[in-house]
């Protein structure tokens, strides 16, 4: 498949390196040399020094027979004129990165579609929605949901106070409530589990259930005493902590701590909610920090540019004795490094946004493609399609990938776990749980 992607940044190099490790043909198109020279020398594409928008260029590097054209420059004009001219020249799809929150709502995505653009993304809403999610519930690490059903998928660090460590799987009594184990994280190891495996204190551990089994899954894993969060505590001003108050419910209290003073003013038009409150100041202030009752808050949001700031103010929380911390980190290295600190949740909005754009190259019909950075896995949600390899066998006769879990499916709006002897039929949405980025043994059974 042949890929372009204008743009050498952060978003683009995520792309480049996730599709490079699966041999498309890929051409990185920017106008800055080193960001070019860096991710050329890194990875196994071609570069080309241009000018997203240069229609020549453009046809040189057989944008017209391309499968996909991605736009992540930090200029979203020049990524929606350079996707309108790649759709113009015969580029099958195009995706835009934007900054402007009035492009994504429905109206504005039909007339972007019309002028060849079909799918648009903000890197910073896409990664506030999952601050949020994670934050309304503060006793797990991670917290998605397939669309058009009740289904969850819920991820919980477990200690030695989780009731069902050291039980075999196949030993639990997980029928009602209803609960289905995909993956555990285990160390740097991820496992997909099998009936003799069993949960150590520490894990990462992935429940696929219903949304109404919830508590039972707080409870079995010892997080009974995590209360409802009420108070949030967010350490950087920028756009994600902007759309995360935003998002967040107005029954929960928000402080925003943000050093630069013309940035506090802005947030505070912005956010003219009277549960909001800017703050200016220095976040890793300690005395700041203890003012504004850090060890009273039921969790904390670092939010900075800088990764190991937010690794050090999440410990920092920690320590005052604040249950659910978030930490953005924008470089990838460090992921390792902050789970085994036990941070909390972690959050990379470029590696977010890649999970967004992948599902566009993959054959399958799949709505959704959610990346569980700590675990290095990914969910996603498939559609099976009439006479397709899914459909034709019960789950235990089909031999499916050894790196690939199924956790539940929903049918006519009606949600169900899966296990060995449920046949999928045509039409059904399966969420399934797959390590090392092999999506694609597992996407043809649905083809």
């Amino acid at each position: 498949m042949k890929i372009i992607i204008a743009g050498a940044g952060r978003v683009g190099t995520h792309l480049a390196q996730l599709f490079a490790r699966e041999k498309h043909n890929i051409v990185v198109v920017s106008n800055n040399a080193e960001q070019l020279n860096a991710i050329t020398s890194s990875y196994d594409l071609m570069g080309k020094k241009m000018l997203p928008t240069s229609i020549t260029g453009l046809k040189e590097i057989g944008t017209g027979h391309c499968d996909l054209f991605i736009g992540v420059t930090p200029d979203e004009n020049l990524n929606i004129n350079c996707c309108m001219i790649a759709s113009k020249l015969g580029a099958k799809r195009t995706v835009a990165r934007v900054d402007n929150i009035e492009f994504l709502d429905k109206q504005s995505e039909e007339y972007f579609k019309s002028m060849g653009v079909d799918l648009l993304f903000i890197p910073e809403m896409v990664a506030a929605k999952e601050i949020v999610a994670s934050v309304k519930r503060s006793w797990t690490r991670l917290w998605w949901e397939p669309e058009g059903g009740n289904l969850a998928l819920i991820g919980v660090k477990v200690r030695h106070d989780c009731s069902i460590l050291n039980i075999p799987l196949k030993d639990l009594p997980n029928q009602n409530p209803a609960y289905h184990i995909v993956a555990i994280k285990r160390n740097d190891e991820t496992i997909i589990p099998h009936g003799m495996d069993t949960l150590k204190p520490m894990d990462l551990v992935y429940f696929m259930t219903d949304k109404e089994n919830q508590h039972h899954i707080q409870q079995i894993c010892g997080k009974g005493k995590y209360k409802e969060v009420r108070d949030v505590i967010i350490m950087g001003g920028g756009t994600t902590a902007l759309y995360t108050a935003q998002l967040l419910p107005d029954n929960i209290n928000v402080k925003i701590i943000e050093e630069d003073l013309n940035r506090c003013y802005q947030l505070n038009s912005l956010l003219p909610k009277d549960n909001v409150m800017i703050i200016h100041g220095d976040g890793r202030n300690l005395n700041l920090m203890h003012e504004e009752n850090l060890s009273d808050a039921d969790a904390f949001i670092a939010l900075t540019p800088n990764s190991e700031i937010n690794i050090i103010s999440c410990l920092t929380a920690r320590n005052a004795g604040v249950n659910k911390t978030v930490a953005m980190l924008d470089n990838l290295n460090f992921i390792s490094m902050a789970e085994s600190l036990d941070i909390g949740t972690l959050i990379n909005k470029q590696a977010i946004s890649a999970s967004k754009i992948y599902r566009m190259i993959l054959k399958a019909d799949i709505a959704n493609v959610k990346s569980l950075m700590v675990a290095n896995a990914d969910v996603a949600e498939f559609t099976a399609a009439p006479n397709s390899k899914i459909t034709k066998k019960m789950i235990k006769d089909l031999r499916l990938p050894l790196t690939a879990n199924l956790g539940g499916l929903i049918r006519n709006g009606k949600s169900m776990l899966i296990n060995g002897m449920t046949r999928v039929e045509a039409g059904d949405k399966v969420v399934a749980v797959y390590v090392d980025n092999d999506i694609k043994p597992l996407a043809s059974l649905f083809n």
